[in-house]
């Protein structure tokens, strides 16, 4: 997979409605560097319309991130089903080229890499524990038992315990 596969190119539409549907798996994520997740399964499609002088987005993505949970570290997936609309400008001068939503008349192109990494980023939630999963169980801890005798510990922690005597 390559950053290039999702760039948009918006002179080669056919006419001023047009879909584009991407397969996200593992190998998103690894074009990312330093990515947050390194897991996951989508479906997106993008649905564009191109007016005069502005072109819109409308995201949907389904699917879920593979991870740890932060309390009991079992595996989890975290599901995601959302939506979102991006308004982008066709604009001639080069100080607008600068800002996020404005796109060059002559050269529209448009990478959505970021929009689609920023969205599912932007929806998972902030703790990622099984409580937030799809399974929505509790989260299983095993605590030691403080009741033990000093004859089920380790023994090899004996001599580290007559220290602290």
């Amino acid at each position: 997979m390559k950053l290039s596969e999702f760039d948009i190119d918006f002179n080669k539409f056919k006419n001023e409605k047009d879909t584009f549907r991407f397969k996200l798996t593992d190998a998103f994520f690894e074009l990312k560097e330093n990515s947050l997740y390194q897991h996951g399964d989508f479906d997106v499609e993008i649905q564009c319309e191109k007016f005069e002088d502005t072109i819109v987005l409308d995201y949907s993505l389904i699917g879920h991130i593979k991870s740890q949970c932060e309390r009991c570290l079992n595996q989890i997936k975290i599901h995601i089903n959302t939506s979102r609309q991006d308004v982008l400008k066709l604009t001639l001068d080069n100080n607008l080229l600068n800002e996020e939503n404005y796109l060059s008349v002559n050269h529209p192109v448009y990478a959505v890499y970021d929009s689609i990494y920023e969205q599912i980023c932007l929806d998972i939630p902030t703790r990622l524990i099984c409580e937030n999963s799809e399974i929505q169980k509790n989260c299983t801890i095993e605590h030691l038992d403080s009741n033990k005798t000093d004859k089920e510990a380790d023994e090899r922690w004996a001599e580290l315990k007559k220290l602290i005597k």
